[in-house]
């Protein structure tokens, strides 16, 4: 498995200067950077010559949930241009009742990914974790009812974390269903805002990667989504996968 660093991280510092903030994270040596949503204005193949020129391979897309469900999107475009895993949204409106809806966005945008000769993953936070009047996690139910063929997943383990979801039995149950797995560490499970750079929190991110390692997984990627200092954690972050 290669070891990718989530955007998102950076995210103001590449508004202002999205390839100056790119060559520095090049510097790093993650294997690769999986887009948050901002692409720099730049052409696909523009923008796949520049990471080939950093050294840097693409990890994965995120787009907006609307831009995945169209087929004419030029999501797909950019997701194929830069070889990307798999094409990615993720959905947080009004869980649990809107549950119908979300299965409804995943199912067109695995019928999408696949008619573009593309993969779809969602990517889940917490509130997919809450549960439907059965008792049944709104997850599992989506999962249950899309094409494991067209509809994989990107676990987030921090957010599984701290919906009481076991990380490592997660992606055991999901294994054939997942390409990328979001690596996040949090110090407290119920507060929001704490998260760490990796190995310094709560999240079980040994037994995350040795589970990840018996699934067809091809990156773990390295997400904290607030940071004082993005470059001294990502650094410390990376050294601590290699340690795997």
């Amino acid at each position: 498995m290669q070891h990718g660093l989530q955007l998102y991280n950076f995210r103001e510092e590449l508004k202002q200067d999205f390839k100056g903030t790119l060559k520095e994270i090049a510097k790093l040596g993650f294997d690769g950077v999986e887009f948050a949503n901002n692409y720099g204005g730049i052409e696909p193949e523009e923008l796949a010559a520049f990471l080939r020129e950093l050294k840097l391979e693409c990890a994965g897309t995120m787009f907006p949930k609307e831009m995945l469900c169209e087929m004419d999107s030029p999501a797909w475009e950019m997701a194929k241009a830069l070889n990307a895993p798999a094409a990615t949204f993720s959905y947080t409106t009004n869980l649990p009742d809107s549950w119908r809806t979300l299965l409804e966005m995943c199912q067109m945008a695995g019928k999408n990914a696949a008619a573009h000769g593309t993969v779809f993953s969602y990517h889940n936070h917490w509130q997919e974790f809450s549960r439907l009047e059965d008792g049944e996690y709104v997850m599992t139910r989506v999962l249950a009812q899309t094409d494991p063929v067209q509809v994989f997943i990107e676990p987030d383990v921090c957010w599984l974390t701290r919906s009481g979801v076991d990380p490592v039995a997660y992606i055991h149950r999901y294994a054939s269903r997942i390409k990328q797995i979001h690596l996040k560490d949090l110090r407290i499970p119920e507060e929001r805002e704490t998260m760490t750079a990796l190995g310094k929190g709560c999240v079980d991110l040994a037994g995350c990667i040795a589970v990840a390692k018996e699934t067809p997984c091809q990156w773990l990627i390295y997400e904290q989504d607030h940071s004082e200092d993005h470059f001294a954690d990502a650094a410390e972050s990376l050294a601590f996968l290699k340690k795997f």
